[in-house]
């Protein structure tokens, strides 16, 4: 914030940041600032060793000493900005343009406010901003790169190739690989038999896999969801199924109760279980009570009569034989007679 008394050199409070009860002054041209020294220290490890060790054993800087901290690389506008983070008078409101923001950053960045600085690229996150200049500021304070897969989308998309100026800024590592990005686009599209291809004849998601491989940023990662199912439909070992660990909602036990969650719990009902019941029903040939899974038993079939009777049917077909010669001797006997 530059002024004719900047010029003029006299040291002036500043209107918003020469606060009562400050302890800690700062001098930035010829603006004063008198601030609480706590945010600093307690929020960054520069300002903490700068604070933890002053020049010729006094506590240079502080409301204790008249020589403040003089920042000589810092704009005056830029500290205020800075400021404005710690003493918003406006709780968690947070409104202000791209430039406002990429300012705060660039001092978070610098004295390692982390969580300002986490601050300032939520906001500028939510911000419409030109491709080329949030490249060149998320690489000049090694933000992850994850965060700027739209802006290199947006810049191998578009028609006209990078200017001058745009590749200064950039860097030539960051031009020759947006220039790989562009030219393995164009060499998949002549491969698939166009002619004239565009960058609208690539997806999003065919371009973001194609960026992630140019500029080294790793795959997105999958969901739980998508790479836990195993054949058999089966998350993680729980479902429908009876699975190899022995989970699942329908795995019968020894005594062929409905097996039950770790948690105590019916996997299926999500009742509480009883783990003192003991079976009263009468075992069967395979171990197994009647009611293996809780209800009530079964009326037998109707045609459970006709099953039943085939052993006797079995054993009178066997003895049919020799009834046969029974009878055949006592009608010989009869004719004799």
């Amino acid at each position: 914030m530059s002024t004719s008394q900047d010029r003029v050199g006299r040291v002036i409070h500043h209107k918003d940041y020469y606060l009562r009860g400050g302890d800690m002054n700062v001098l930035i041209g010829n603006h004063l600032f008198r601030i609480h020294s706590f945010f600093f220290y307690r929020e960054s490890l520069v300002w903490r060793q700068m604070l933890d060790a002053p020049p010729n054993g006094g506590e240079h800087g502080t409301a204790d000493a008249p020589s403040p901290f003089t920042l000589d690389d810092v704009k005056s506008e830029d500290f205020e900005r800075f400021l404005w983070v710690i003493y918003n008078p406006q709780y968690s409101l947070y409104n202000a343009p791209a430039e406002t923001w990429f300012s705060i950053l660039n001092l978070a960045h610098r004295w390692n406010f982390c969580n300002i600085k986490d601050l300032a690229i939520r906001e500028l996150e939510k911000l419409d901003i030109e491709p080329i200049d949030k490249i060149v500021a998320y690489h000049e304070h090694k933000i992850n790169k994850a965060l700027l897969i739209p802006a290199y989308i947006a810049v191998c998309k578009r028609d006209k190739p990078l200017s001058l100026a745009e590749g200064m800024s950039l860097g030539m590592e960051t031009v020759l690989r947006v220039a790989d990005a562009r030219e393995r686009a164009r060499q998949q599209a002549a491969d698939s038999g166009i002619r004239s291809p565009t960058f609208d004849d690539f997806g999003d998601v065919q371009l973001e896999d194609m960026v992630r491989e140019v500029f080294g940023i790793p795959p997105k990662p999958m969901s739980p969801g998508r790479h836990s199912r195993n054949s058999s439909g089966v998350f993680n070992g729980v479902g429908g199924t009876a699975t190899q660990n022995g989970f699942g909602s329908t795995a019968q036990k020894a005594n062929g109760e409905a097996a039950h969650g770790l948690n105590g719990h019916d996997s299926a009902t999500h009742k509480p279980s009883d783990s003192l019941h003991v079976s009263t029903e009468p075992l069967s040939t395979n171990g197994s009570t009647s009611k293996a899974d809780g209800k009530k038993p079964q009326a037998p079939p109707k045609d459970d009569k006709s099953l039943s009777s085939e052993p006797n049917g079995a054993s009178s077909q066997q003895s049919a034989p020799g009834a046969a010669d029974n009878k055949g001797k006592a009608n010989g006997a009869a004719k004799n007679k």
